[in-house]
């Protein structure tokens, strides 16, 4: 979607809101202009393996307008009944624009999960770090996995990146030079997101790391 799209939606849901029997400082709260960015984090985060694909996109949508009309903004200030109206209101929106492609999105993850196979065992590692991954002193912390997609469930929405393409140069790697004190090799880490990136407000980078017990790594290659 270009540009140009993107402001016409926006534009066309706040007179759609606009039209609403509803205070006008409610209105003026909802966050449209974020709805985009806020279908590409939430849509990542929200896959749940073997669930309808409905229950994924309803799950995505939720989440969404739920950030787009934060409640507790308004709480205070706005009957449960006004909040609920301009929520549904979004929701019937955003399911009406984004339903076909959430549905497409799902139903690949969906695909994908169910043909992966890991003969190899390969694990992957989330790290975030404020040094050269592996330094003493660096501040953060890492996470294994055992497959790319329960990684990116749990953190693909902390850095904003193509997962699609991170996931080939991933599958590029077969060198694992780094031993460890298990029976796993390590990949030198494969940084995605670096401090001062676009982005990144963490004042972490993030890497990831490729991992394979010893002896699958001669059939890696």
């Amino acid at each position: 979607m270009n540009l140009q799209e993107q402001i016409s939606r926006i534009h066309e849901m706040m007179g759609v809101i606009a039209e609403q029997d509803i205070p006008l400082g409610l209105k003026r709260r909802v966050r449209m202009a974020d709805i985009d960015v806020l279908i590409k984090k939430h849509k990542i985060t929200s896959f749940k393996k073997d669930a309808p694909t409905h229950e994924n996109v309803l799950i995505t949508i939720n989440r969404v307008v739920s950030d787009i009309l934060p409640y507790m903004q308004v709480a205070d200030d706005y009957t449960d009944d006004e909040y609920q109206n301009v929520y549904d209101t979004i929701s019937d929106y955003v399911y009406g624009i984004y339903n076909n492609e959430l549905r497409e999105y799902f139903k690949k993850r969906q695909k994908e999960a169910d043909e992966e196979t890991n003969p190899l065992e390969i694990r992957y590692i989330f790290a975030k770090h404020d040094k050269p991954y592996g330094s003493l002193t660096s501040r953060g912390f890492s996470e294994s996995f055992n497959s790319f997609d329960e990684m990116i469930t749990k953190y693909g929405n902390w850095v904003d990146v193509d997962w699609d393409e991170i996931k080939k140069k991933l599958d590029t790697i077969n060198n694992f030079p780094v031993e460890t004190f298990t029976h796993y090799k390590h990949s030198y880490p494969l940084r995605i997101s670096n401090i001062g990136d676009e982005g990144n407000k963490w004042g972490y980078n993030f890497s990831i790391i490729k991992s394979i017990p010893r002896e699958h790594v001669d059939e890696s290659k």
